[in-house]
C-alpha cells in the first residue's frame, strides 16, 4: 500500500513539473493597449504597412523572448506581425490569394491530399525564410497544413470538426 501512495505522489509531482516546464515553452499570448506599446513597435508597423489598420494588440513570450504582436488588415489582406520592443519586425504573417502559392507548394498538397479545396492561405516570414500555412478541405477531411518554399510537408494535423469554427 505505501509503495502505490508513493506511486501516486511521484506520478503527481512528474505531471505537475511537466506542466511549469510546458507552459514556458509555448507562447504566451496578453492582449494590450496601444498605450503599452513602445512607440518604436508603431513606428515599425507603419513604416512597413502604411495602409494597414490596426485590429489588435498583444505581447506574446516565446521561448523566454517578449515580441508585441500587431493584428491588422489592409484590404482584404490579415497581417500579423511580431516585433521586438526596439522595432525590429522578426515574423510576418499574411493572407496570400491562393495564386500566389508557390507551384512546389501545390505540387505537394495535389499529391498527398485529393480533392483539394484550399480555405486559407497564410505566407508566414521568418527573416529570409518564408513557410506556407494553408487550411485545406479534401477526401482526408480538413486538415492544418505547413510547408517550406521548396513543398516540403512541414507540419499536418487534421482539424477536429470543433476546432474548425474557429477563427483566426
Amino acid at each position: 500500500m505505501r509503495f502505490v501512495k508513493t506511486l501516486i505522489l511521484f506520478s503527481f509531482i512528474v505531471v505537475a513539473f511537466s506542466f511549469s516546464v510546458n507552459s514556458n515553452v509555448f507562447a504566451q499570448e496578453k492582449k494590450i493597449s496601444e498605450k503599452e506599446v513602445p512607440a518604436a513597435v508603431l513606428n515599425a508597423f507603419h513604416k512597413a504597412y502604411p495602409k494597414a489598420e490596426i485590429k489588435g494588440l498583444s505581447t506574446e513570450t516565446e521561448k523566454g523572448k517578449k515580441y508585441f504582436e500587431v493584428e491588422s488588415i489592409e484590404g482584404t489582406k490579415h497581417i500579423d506581425l511580431l516585433i521586438t520592443k526596439t522595432g525590429n519586425i522578426t515574423e510576418i504573417e499574411e493572407t496570400i490569394p491562393t495564386d500566389q502559392i508557390p507551384g512546389s507548394v501545390m505540387k505537394t498538397l495535389e499529391a498527398k491530399f485529393k480533392g483539394l479545396k484550399i480555405e486559407k492561405a497564410e505566407k508566414v516570414t521568418n527573416g529570409a525564410v518564408s513557410n506556407y500555412e494553408l487550411v485545406i478541405e479534401s477526401k482526408a477531411g480538413k486538415h492544418e497544413v505547413k510547408l517550406n518554399a521548396a513543398g516540403k510537408l512541414l507540419k499536418s494535423e487534421k482539424i477536429k470538426k470543433d476546432e474548425s469554427d474557429e477563427s483566426d
